[in-house]
């Protein structure tokens, strides 16, 4: 009776034993499948996480990009209106104003309109024959040497525009000039104003020194970018003629907004010979409109550049382009 009791108690000890590996068998595997199931429900939390920002980026986006196209709207709007009320443009009217952002829902919007008839049109010196205007050639080189940079580069500009495969002046660039480019010569108005990038001497100062005083802008059916003088810049004015001076200028300027062209016209013809020349590329109506538009939803922060043509009381988009 003893040595049984001894035997089946050996047993349950066993058993036993037996009973608490499984139970601990089973206990990894209940842990294992608990941490794979909390890793899934993590990933799955980071991509539901994802999924989420990526919807509210891609709505911020659109709105930021919707408002850029309202402020364009109203901007056109705008100008429309100027054209309706307003015989003349000048610095004094509604879309000359710049306004501060605005509020929109949860989001910030802004915008500046600036017409292009303030500057000079690098595209104003080939006529549409393909043939340099020596009148805007002088004037492009005064505006080059009064803002440090080499007059000797517009002969260069003239090549790139011009129909001919003479070098134009001292410092010409034809196609022989670009050998080790991988193009040539456009013989065509320029269409950016990166383009100028590719014309041979314009680097990032040259186009740093002339921004704010040129232009890229495109000439329709023949018809120049007139200059609106009560818009124009200050080196603008200096240069259209050789012997414009600051107290010429600061006239000029003073006396501004002008109703008509017989308002200023004296002051020009005291200019000399020139004054045949440039007289009809001056005005009082700008027809050309750069508008920069800037919109901030979240974190989306886009910023656009539109061109418009103004046509009487015809607004019509030229390009747009995204910015940054």
């Amino acid at each position: 009776m003893d040595i049984a009791f001894a035997d089946g108690a050996a047993m349950r000890v066993v058993q036993g034993r037996e009973i608490r590996r499984e139970k601990g068998a089973a206990l990894i595997v209940v842990l294992g499948l608990v941490a794979v199931i909390a890793g899934w429900a993590a990933t799955a939390a980071y991509e539901d996480m994802l999924s989420l920002r990526r919807v509210e980026n891609s709505l911020a986006s659109s709105k930021a990009e919707l408002a850029c196209l309202s402020a364009l709207a109203l901007m056109q709007q705008a100008l429309k209106q100027d054209a309706k009320d307003n015989a003349t443009d000048s610095l004094d009217d509604v879309w000359a104003i710049q306004a501060p952002p605005f509020p929109v829902d949860d989001g910030l919007v802004s915008g500046e309109v600036r017409d292009v008839n303030r500057f000079f049109n690098v595209n104003d010196l080939v006529d549409i024959k393909g043939k340099a205007v020596p009148a805007m050639v002088l004037f492009a080189k005064r505006l080059f040497r009064n803002r440090g940079v080499d007059e000797s580069l517009v002969d260069a500009l003239v090549d790139w525009q011009d129909s001919d495969s003479i070098p134009y002046g001292s410092g010409g660039a034809e196609d022989s000039s670009y050998l080790a480019k991988d193009y040539r010569v456009k013989n065509a108005p320029l269409d950016r104003w990166d383009e100028l990038r590719m014309v041979q001497g314009f680097d990032v100062d040259v186009l740093k020194a002339l921004k704010g005083v040129a232009i890229v802008w495109p000439v329709y059916a023949g018809r120049n970018l007139h200059v609106n003088v009560n818009t124009v810049e200050k080196n603008v004015w200096l240069s259209m003629f050789a012997n414009m001076t600051d107290v010429d200028v600061d006239e000029l300027l003073n006396n501004r907004p002008y109703k008509d062209t017989a308002s200023f016209s004296t002051l020009v013809w005291a200019q000399g010979v020139e004054a045949q020349t440039m007289l009809p590329r001056l005005g009082v109506v700008s027809d050309g409109f750069m508008v920069r538009t800037h919109a901030i939803f979240g974190r989306a922060d886009r910023r656009e550049g539109y061109g418009l043509k103004r046509d009487g009381e015809m607004v019509s988009l030229l390009w747009r382009e995204r910015q940054w």
